[in-house]
């Protein structure tokens, strides 16, 4: 819980800052700085009307149309001359096209109007203006590459064609290193690098467009731990997947001895990778590069030890040197004396909490069109792309697969298949936990000797891992990279440098903040440039942000924080570092204060580049309401939603999520047994095909999901916890939907920290009590709220109470339930084929359709469909297509 709880902490959302390249496809660049779809609405009546320009004096104006002021900042101010003495109708700030430069655009309690005299600022229809606190550069500061920068340049590239930028005779700040230090998922804090109004890819290798050895595009893997910080790159493990290839250098550059030369010349080298799990990679610095036994060591442990936790766990770690210390020869016993025991240790170690995913093979129900058809044993399975799948094994019945799909593999490369057969297995480590091994082959043995003795598993072969922010690789127009040790930023451009428009982002500080204000509009801004977010709010009521295009930001859009009564409409948010709009301590949890605000019509896409944060992200809030927005192209989640209760998500449409992650969901929430009333209904989930649909993780509950479709995705539905209700949906072109038992007693019990989370709320009596009885009569609880969930007899370590009803699966063949806990599984009906479904037009995803059996459980489909995602309004002047937006094919 720690761990969730940090990963998603409003300190990390504020400290996030400048981000790396986009590591994934862009789609069609929709919403791009070619495209103005949006507006700063219609002309309303205002009592007094303030004019800005860049061509305008501070000094010489007077606000006037014909004598306008050159900054907000003096529009503010004469506004806030007026002591509060607002005009009747507010008052109106027109801001001609142009670019604001400024350090932070601050507004505050004084700058607040009323319902009736709102303060508005807002743009000329049709011109663009851009708010920006980035840093402007002088072509005349770009200089050719000193003799040792050149020295290290790709083999491959003319160093004449890279440039070198002194930032710090600059002066800039975020120069010296990484915010997080040597280990970090989510802060990063140096400058950023922006040309023409697009962010400039940081240098990595694999290239984002690069599939190394049939690999997923932009990622290499490990060949199997050699310690607790430290992983083989070529020969040397024992991955379980049995493939050692050397893909550091495979094409010939020597990259391993250029790292380990630059390294060796103080130059930081950082690599990022799932060195542990599928979810949240650690970007580390690299402490040594040992080529003569083809060793990485990080400077820092990942948090439980190098290896995948799906990998056999090395339990003799303190004795151990390597994981192949010497030669295995035919002698058993000799091997055991050398080689570290693995075992396949299923348990998951604490830091593991935030998925809860258990590995163990359990014996589930599976539900068919036949009705109940037996038992089946499933067990998760760690693809080579950063993926779970789920599989069966030793089964009364196989799973189905769906008949008209490929069964998903997430990689768009080919994909080289590796056998085992010539992996020979010390007798020390579990065979169970690789495929088969013969008796006559060998590993090539490795003299490699560790000195730190700390837990590790033995590595799968599939932990995916890439270089980021370095010299060495930059080798694609456009890259660069910063030199903590020589204080450089080196660029090769695309084009003639002189003639772009480079500005270096180094403000951690957002571009608008807005802080105790109430009854201000900001309409028709473009806003990019910063390290931070692009507009934050802290107790404000009333603010209304609508129109506004934020982009090329270090960290976020929108960050809202303890705000009511706020709304969000028709913003276009993209390449930002972290998260698109994020909403924070909205209402009261304790006394079911709802917030009332609403985010709506929004199109956010292409976010998460740095800190794989999601498109939109709520936290700690009540009474929050979402709909209309379309989201797609993000790294992980599209909607994570945690310690919340009666938010409202509908009509939003959701396309191409966990473009880099695994064990996601579309819509994903987890730990909480409070988090009741929380309804996703009228949701389309499309193209999905690296995640889940609708996922709530391990001890959520409470959680309403009806009238959704969901196509193309691993997992329709996967719901853990108890209480969560998932009636009326409709699942297309998905292996399955799932009940997940994943707790037992103690770590999901009545002594647990869940059931600290529901004692915090005081549920036996005043407004919670109310609340339990409302929750239970709305949604047919067939037990008490709260007593019997604090009741050990009860057994919340089940998913008592879930219910996967009435909903109708289209090439969807299973329903797969625990054998623990009351879990009600009727009326759900099974079409084999997608054309046997009649869908209006499955290729352009109209999923419309005049089929009864359908229409029966989905009976208003057909109205819902067309009202799903983006539509025009005041702000927004047109609306992308799906076909536009990427929507008909999986990234």
């Amino acid at each position: 819980m720690k761990k969730f709880q940090k990963i998603i902490s409003l300190t990390a959302m504020l400290a996030l800052s400048s981000a790396m390249a986009v590591p994934y496809a862009s789609a069609d660049k929709v919403g791009s700085q070619e495209v103005i779809n949006l507006d700063s609405g219609a002309v309303t009546k205002t009592g007094w009307n303030l004019y800005v320009d860049t061509a305008g004096s501070d000094t010489d104006g007077n606000g006037t149309k014909e004598k306008p002021y050159a900054t907000l900042e003096r529009a503010r101010d004469a506004i806030r001359s007026l002591k509060g003495d607002l005009p009747d109708y507010g008052v109106t700030v027109w801001v001609k096209g142009g670019e604001y430069e400024f350090s932070n655009l601050q507004f505050t309690a004084e700058d607040s109007g009323t319902p009736d005299k709102p303060i508005i600022y807002r743009t000329y229809s049709g011109e663009q203006v851009t708010l920006t606190n980035g840093i402007r550069i002088d072509a005349s500061d770009w200089k050719p590459l000193s003799a040792a920068a050149k020295a290290r340049v790709h083999p491959d590239v003319d160093a004449n064609a890279l440039y070198q930028l002194d930032v710090k005779s600059l002066g800039l700040k975020h120069i010296k290193h990484f915010e997080g230090g040597t280990s970090f998922t989510e802060k990063w804090g140096i400058i950023d690098l922006i040309s023409n109004g697009i962010r400039q890819p940081i240098s990595q290798w694999p290239n984002v467009t690069e599939s190394v050895d049939g690999h997923r595009k932009g990622w290499t893997t490990a060949n199997g731990s050699a310690d607790a910080k430290s992983f083989y790159y070529g020969d040397g493990g024992i991955p379980e997947n049995g493939d050692t290839t050397d893909t550091l250098d495979l094409d010939g550059s020597n990259r391993a001895a250029r790292w380990q030369k630059s390294l060796s010349q103080g130059h930081a080298l950082y690599l990022k990778g799932f060195w542990r799990t599928v979810w949240s990679p650690l970007t580390s610095s690299v402490q040594s590069i040992d080529t003569k036994h083809n060793v990485i060591t990080l400077k820092d442990i990942p948090d439980g030890g190098m290896g995948s936790k799906w990998s056999a766990a090395v339990t003799d770690y303190a004795s151990a040197t390597s994981a192949t210390a010497n030669t295995y020869g035919e002698d058993s016993q000799a091997a055991s004396s050398i080689a570290p025991s693995a075992s396949a240790t299923s348990e998951p170690a604490a830091d593991d909490a935030l998925h809860d995913t258990d590995s163990t093979p359990q014996s589930y129900k599976l539900f068919n069109a036949q009705g109940e058809s037996g038992s089946v044993r499933l067990k998760e399975q760690l693809t080579e792309d950063s993926q779970l799948t789920t599989e069966a094994t030793d089964a009364d019945h196989n799973l189905s697969l769906p008949s008209e799909v490929t069964e998903h593999t997430g990689n768009d490369a080919t994909v080289t298949e590796h056998s085992t057969d010539s992996v020979k297995v010390p007798s020390s480590v579990n065979k169970d936990v690789y495929q088969s091994a013969t008796a006559s082959t060998y590993l090539t043995p490795s003299s490699y000797s560790s000195k730190i003795k700390a837990p590790y598993r033995i590595g799968s072969g599939t932990e995916e891992w890439k270089l980021i922010n370095y010299l060495d690789e930059i080798d694609v127009p456009g890259e660069w990279s910063l030199d903590f040790k020589d204080g450089q930023i080196y660029y090769y451009p695309k084009g003639n440098l002189k003639s772009q428009n480079i500005i270096v982002a180094d403000q951690e500080n957002p571009v608008i903040s807005v802080d105790g204000a109430s009854n201000l509009k900001m309409l028709g801004f473009t806003v990019e440039g910063g390290m931070g977010n692009g507009i934050e709010l802290k107790n404000t009521d009333h603010i209304t942000i609508a129109g506004n295009t934020l982009r090329n930001l270090g960290n976020g859009g929108i960050l809202d924080v303890d705000g009511t009564n706020n709304l969000f409409q028709s913003n276009d948010i993209y390449e930002t570092g972290g998260f698109g709009i994020s909403i924070n301590d909205a209402g009261d949890r304790k006394t079911l204060e709802a917030a009332n605000s609403r985010v709506t019509n929004n199109h956010i896409h292409n976010v998460g580049d740095l800190t794989h944060l999601e498109a939109i992200l709520v936290r700690n809030s009540v009474g929050v309401k979402f709909d209309h927005n379309l989201l797609h192209d993000v790294p992980k989640d599209a909607v994570r939603y945690v310690y919340s209760n009666n938010l409202t998500f509908e009509y939003n449409e959701v396309h191409n999520t966990s473009l880099i992650e695994g064990d996601t969901g579309a819509f994903y929430t987890a730990q909480d047994w409070a988090s009741y009333g929380n309804v996703l209904q009228y949701n389309f989930v499309h193209h999905n095909k690296r995640s889940n649909g609708f996922y709530s993780d391990g001890a959520d509950s409470g959680d309403n999901y009806r009238y959704n479709i969901v196509q193309g995705s691993t997992k329709g539905i996967l719901l853990n916890g108890h209480d969560n209700i998932a009636n009326n949906n409709l699942v297309v072109d998905s292996n399955m939907i799932q009940v997940d038992q994943r707790g037992d007693s103690n770590s999901h019990g009545v002594n647990s920290i869940y059931a600290d989370q529901l004692r915090e709320m005081n549920p036996t009596s005043g407004v919670w009590k109310e609340y339990g009885a409302k929750l239970q009569k709305m949604y047919g609880y067939d037990h008490p709220l709260w007593s019997s969930i604090l009741d050990p007899n009860w057994h919340p370590e089940y998913p008592n109470g879930t219910k996967m009803n009435n909903n109708v699966m289209v090439n969807t063949p299973n329903i797969v339930v625990p054998k623990l806990g009351d879990v009600a599984v009727e009326g759900n009906q099974f079409i084999s084929s997608v054309s046997g479904a009649g869908f209006y037009d499955y290729s352009k995803m109209d999923l419309r359709t005049d089929n009864k059996t359908i229409l029966a459980k989905f009976p208003d489909l057909n109205e819902v469909m067309p009202k799903i995602g983006l539509s025009q309004d005041d702000y927004r002047t047109n609306v992308v297509t799906r076909a536009e937006s990427g929507g008909l094919t999986n990234h």
